[in-house]
């Protein structure tokens, strides 16, 4: 009779949910990328990386019997520890997504962006605009330092004008900055940090080693210039080797081994509990 009721539909009743622009989940992803310290430290360790190996290896390419006949790729050389830097970066694409699974943050940020897939775009979004113009800028220096210390050596090298060198150089950075947007896309897949990690090295570091082990003389070469690490040769080297693809496709297979972890990513993302 002089009792209030409040019906269950009602704005008294129940909270307002605030969902986030795609710009709000950018700026999101950017404050957590930022605000772990690792993050940071990971980009600079990798660039480091790159860098103090590029300078090993010029310092001591002339060592040897072969002297200065025996460089061909001024610029290859300088960027040897290309390789070993991905091992580097590619972690921190994995740490991104599975960091948050392994805390369980993933659930807060998914309930303010119900449709999911902005939250992984957001991720790769910011990873590629932390890793990409650092290991750009580590690429021009490893080149410039590792090319004047060749040349005190008495070897030969290469300019930035030089055919191929830019192309180099950017490409690179390109191979760096993919391999961490894939593995960003393994910690979404397998929501487990050592799982992840280690499908990572073994599909980009490992596995020209176990197929020249273990597929057929017949058809191995054909076959493993398509692995991810032999298609970035393609296109990173200014002297490629004997039997690798062209730069446009070894740019084309790169990105499809990018493009479709992403896809297997978003498919379960949309579909799977967090």
């Amino acid at each position: 009779m002089g009792t209030t009721t409040t019906a269950l539909g009602s704005p008294a009743a129940t909270k307002p949910v605030h969902r986030l622009g795609f710009g709000g989940v950018l700026r999101s992803e950017w404050v957590k990328l930022r605000s772990v310290r690792s993050s940071g430290l990971t980009v600079l360790g990798a660039a480091l990386m790159m860098l103090v190996t590029g300078l090993i290896f010029a310092s001591t390419v002339g060592s040897d019997s072969d002297g200065a006949n025996g460089v061909t790729d001024p610029t290859g050389i300088t960027l040897s520890g290309v390789m070993f830097a991905q091992l580097v970066i590619g972690v921190l694409g994995v740490l991104v997504v599975s960091g948050e699974y392994s805390t369980g943050m993933i659930r807060s940020t998914l309930t303010g962006v119900p449709s999911r897939l902005p939250v992984l775009a957001g991720k790769v979004a910011v990873v590629v605009g932390a890793v990409f113009p650092t290991m750009l800028a580590s690429a021009f220096a490893v080149f410039l330092s590792g090319q004047l210390v060749m040349g005190n050596a008495g070897l030969p090298t290469a300019r930035l004008g030089d055919p191929g060198v830019l192309a180099a150089l950017f490409g690179s950075a390109a191979t760096m900055t993919g391999v961490t947007v894939i593995g960003v896309a393994l910690g979404a897949v397998m929501r487990n940090t050592a799982g992840a990690i280690s499908t990572l090295v073994v599909l980009v570091f490992l596995a020209p080693g176990l197929g020249g082990l273990l597929l057929p003389a017949s058809w191995r070469d054909d076959a493993l210039k398509y692995l991810p690490s032999r298609a970035a040769e393609a296109f990173t080297t200014v002297v490629p080797a004997p039997g690798l693809l062209t730069a446009s496709t070894g740019v084309a297979v790169f990105a499809v081994w990018v493009v479709v972890p992403l896809i297997l990513a978003a498919v379960l993302l949309h579909r799977r509990d967090a």
